[in-house]
């Protein structure tokens, strides 16, 4: 059977500096590339860089120039010069790579940036207790989908991808942010996470007035709700009135739905025609870097799917990723899975060619994996042996290329 197609995850600071990341890139077998080119802060290993073990990215930034776009707006990317030395790095890592012959698609992560939205906090997520995630961009404020779209007409501009790979269309909620996390202990069930991922900042209040549903009562509802949830093991599925916050979730759906379509308007405006791949989830109430298939069915995309792929997290069991591919492809949308090679996961390239085989069974055309540059050595070697054996039908024998990069590796300290 020929295998997926895969896309490798990378930063590109995992390039640069390193003559030898390209030979090793390649090596690990994948079909193309997925580079950074706007994303959020973030302390990274580079184990096999001859300069460095450690990048510190210290805010939300655009890896290609930004130029005039975004002067005189309120939401303005950072600029990466810091840690990269240069306002190009997704430029000069993609010419580098595309002399080797390898596609690039460039990696875009729109509303997660806790610097824009530490400076603009009337523009972040707020819960029903007033407390706001400055980590997460509303969709539901005009100057968030603009700033959206800016990231995107500048990255097609300036670095010409192959591809566009879009995360964090919608906005974040309770679960996924960049601090140290200390809310464990106080066993905020699955339930209570969803609820405090509800917004209530000015502009969604506004959109629930405009559908009559006042927005003192519905925050008044969601704080009593969260209250008196006590149990931990309580779910989405399980909460007996789940249901009953849909209208509000409808808001949300819509906002996301707006978002992508002026970065869609911002990818036609580029005459450029890029694939685009967009980071999603068939959970209705999903929030966080992939955007709920409602939002999208709201899309103008949705008219117009095509070729467009609809990357699906699987880094839990192989099981429930074929479930969350299966769901995705049932909803009228090509399904790719986003598989770790990073703990917890096993670094043994069979277990990670079973658990990635089982997916492309469940129906995933595409393999994206995360992270080529993250990856120790081990994995590294670990991902070209499980890509191996997946590609066999493409004349790869299983174990191709992984002795190889094993013994010309630079070794780790």
């Amino acid at each position: 059977m020929v295998g997926p197609q895969v896309t490798g995850y990378l930063y590109p600071w995992d390039v640069l500096g390193d003559r030898e990341a390209v030979e090793w890139i390649k090596d690990s077998g994948v079909d193309r590339v997925a580079l950074a080119a706007a994303y959020h802060s973030v302390r990274a290993g580079t184990p096999r860089h001859p300069d460095r073990r450690v990048v510190d990215a210290g805010s939300a930034a655009l890896y290609v120039p930004a130029g005039d776009a975004f002067t005189g707006q309120a939401l303005v990317p950072g600029s990466a010069w810091e840690w990269t030395g240069t306002e190009n790095a997704f430029g000069e890592a993609a010419s580098a790579l595309r002399q080797a012959n390898l596609p690039v698609d460039a990696w875009a992560v729109l509303t997660h940036s806790s610097a824009a939205g530490g400076n603009n906090p009337g523009m972040c997520v707020r819960n029903a207790f007033g407390e706001v995630y400055s980590y997460a961009l509303c969709p539901s404020h005009p100057a968030v989908r603009g700033y959206a779209a800016g990231i995107v007409a500048r990255v097609l501009a300036d670095g010409q991808p192959d591809g566009l790979i879009l995360e964090a269309v919608g906005p974040l909620g309770f679960s996924h942010q960049n601090r140290h996390e200390k809310t464990e202990g106080a066993e905020y069930s699955p339930w209570v996470q969803a609820l405090l991922s509800l917004c209530f900042c000015a502009a969604c209040k506004a959109a629930y007035e405009a559908r009559g549903l006042p927005a003192a009562a519905q925050q008044d509802r969601v704080r009593a709700e969260v209250v008196q949830s006590g149990d931990p093991e309580l779910t989405v599925a399980t909460a007996p009135n789940a249901g009953d916050f849909l209208p509000l979730l409808e808001v949300r759906w819509d906002a996301t739905a707006a978002l992508l379509d002026q970065c869609l308007a911002a990818v036609e405006a580029s005459g450029s025609s890029p694939r685009i791949s967009l980071h999603a989830s068939p959970d209705p109430w999903n929030t966080g870097p992939f955007l709920p298939v409602e939002s999208l069915r709201r899309s103008r995309l949705w008219g117009q799917l095509g070729d467009v792929t609809a990357v699906v997290p699987c880094w839990g069991s192989p099981s429930d990723g074929a479930l969350t591919v299966q769901a995705m492809s049932a909803a009228g949308v090509r399904a790719g899975a986003y598989v770790l090679a990073l703990p917890p996961k096993s670094s043994d390239g069979g277990g990670l060619a079973s658990e990635w085989g089982a997916l492309h069974a469940a129906g995933a055309d595409e393999l994206h994996v995360y992270h080529l540059g993250l990856a120790s050595t081990r994995r590294l070697s670990a991902i070209s042996q499980a890509l191996a054996r997946l590609h066999y039908g493409r004349g790869s024998a299983p174990g191709t290329g992984a002795a190889a990069l094993i013994s010309s590796a630079r070794p780790e300290s």
